[in-house]
């Protein structure tokens, strides 16, 4: 869960820099004087071909990124995603929900416990015993939504 966590905080990171870039990119004034800089050719295009290239060098790590968050997905909503597995079925989709804000959305404990409405204190409580429910099941029973009394 904690790689989870970590993705989704590097592709906000990477989606928040993309974001910064295109600003750049935006429309501007013009302008009917001449305000080049000695020695200085300004390239229109600078700041488009810049975010293009980043966000091309970027591409499979968001990717990456995004794999690790579905499968975290998988674990605490079941491989459909519909709650019918993971945590959700096992434990209920209170629990499943705190998971999801702390690792996928990578929320502090404020923001779990706002996106739950629940407090703080049982947020915290309900990740610790989701998380030792997927220890003590495994990954592969969670996902499926089966208990230790289920084959």
């Amino acid at each position: 869960m904690e790689a989870a966590r970590r993705s989704a905080i590097e592709a906000e990171r990477t989606r928040r820099a993309l974001a910064r870039m295109a600003s750049r990119e935006g429309p501007r004034a013009q302008s009917y004087s001449p305000g080049t800089s000695p020695g200085r050719v300004a390239d229109p295009m600078a700041a488009t071909d810049e975010r293009m290239d980043y966000e091309a060098r970027m591409r499979s790590r968001v990717e990456a990124d995004y794999a690790i968050i579905d499968e975290a997905c998988d674990v605490i909503y079941g491989s459909d995603q519909t709650g019918s597995g993971g945590v959700c079925s096992l434990l209920g989709s209170a629990y499943a929900d705190c998971l999801w804000w702390r690792y996928c959305a990578a929320a502090t404990w404020a923001e779990v416990a706002e996106g739950c409405g629940m407090s703080e204190r049982w947020c915290r409580d309900a990740v610790s015993v989701a998380c030792d429910a997927v220890d003590t099941y495994g990954v592969g029973r969670v996902v499926r939504g089966l208990g230790l009394a289920e084959g």
